[in-house]
């Protein structure tokens, strides 16, 4: 189940890993694009908490307040993806103050969705999408989330090695970028490391 304080939990360790990896994200980042994503995602994660003591038992309001504060800290293209993510979730929610397995599966269904939809791209284009895809593949058969999160972060990176990345401004690199982990991608196997 996922409720308030859980959320809550969630959030405070992704925040720490976020100051933790800080600098490797913009180091990815910067091999391909503006090396703004460790920016991006601690500015996200800190707004989120200085708003957290804003959170109801309405998990739909408080995924409303986590997509307001990325769109108040982040103009780069990544932060605007999450933060549509995390809008397009908590209409899906609205009213829910637990969300149960299948809610959790629909979460990052919403959040893929999301990303192939605004980010323009596909899967096989070794984004974060193809990570999303591949952890709800996972925990569709086991509610073990934190390990087979962790597992299809690490798998997604293993299969794209050698693969170019297709969209962004990566596409002007070529075949530059068979040699580096997609800067999403990476970000998402660091920040489910701590779980």
């Amino acid at each position: 189940m996922l409720n308030k304080e859980n959320l809550i939990i969630i959030l405070d360790k992704l925040f720490d890993q976020s100051k933790k990896y800080y600098d490797d994200f913009n180091s990815a980042d910067a091999k391909i694009g503006d090396g703004d994503l460790g920016i991006t995602i601690l500015h996200g994660l800190e707004e989120i908490q200085k708003n957290k003591v804003s959170f109801n038992n309405d998990m739909g309001e408080n995924f409303m307040i986590c997509s307001k504060a990325f769109v108040k800290r982040s103009g780069s293209s990544f932060g605007t993806l999450i933060a549509f993510s995390l809008m397009n979730i908590s209409k899906k929610i609205d009213g829910k103050k637990e969300c149960d397995h299948h809610d959790i599966v629909t979460i990052f269904e919403i959040a893929l969705k999301t990303i192939l939809d605004r980010g323009k791209t596909k899967l096989g284009d070794k984004t974060i999408a193809d990570t999303l895809n591949l952890i709800i593949h996972k925990i569709k058969k086991s509610k073990n989330y934190n390990h087979e999160i962790k597992s299809a972060c690490t798998k997604a990176l293993e299969n794209f090695k050698g693969k170019k990345i297709l969209v962004g401004r990566a596409r002007m690199f070529e075949d530059k970028t068979t040699k580096f982990d997609d800067p999403g991608m990476f970000a998402l196997k660091k920040l489910s490391e701590i779980f």
